[in-house]
């Protein structure tokens, strides 16, 4: 019987998600103090928090790493970074949905230019 060769790049995989779950956690509490969101804005509000932490999470703690004493920032640190990370990001959910629905009218809006003059 041949080895089966995918489970150990699965296994990477698996273990590379799992380390966003605080992200996405944060992502999932934030909705507590959300009221007037549709599931379509609840979905959009998890996946603004869920990329927040993929991306700006590993930043920040890069970032944190530079000035934290000893040997850098400990792994239940950087969980709570990215929890808050995802937890944080619904800050900005109102001001991106205005934003796209103020492009979905006007699509052509973004290639204007705004001249600044008198």
């Amino acid at each position: 019987m041949a080895d089966n060769v995918g489970e150990p790049a699965i296994a990477a995989a698996l273990a590379k998600l799992a380390s966003f779950g605080p992200g996405f956690a944060g992502a999932v509490v934030s909705l507590r103090w959300v009221e007037d969101l549709t599931v379509r804005g609840r979905v959009i509000a998890v996946v603004v928090g869920l990329t927040s932490a993929i991306f700006l999470g590993p930043l920040i703690c890069e970032i944190v790493d530079l000035f934290w004493p000893g040997e850098g920032l400990p792994p239940g640190a950087r969980s709570g970074v990215l929890f808050m990370t995802g937890l944080c990001a619904m800050g900005c959910l109102p001001k991106l949905l205005d934003w796209l629905k103020r492009l979905a009218g006007d699509p052509l809006s973004l290639l204007k230019v705004r001249g600044g003059g008198q």
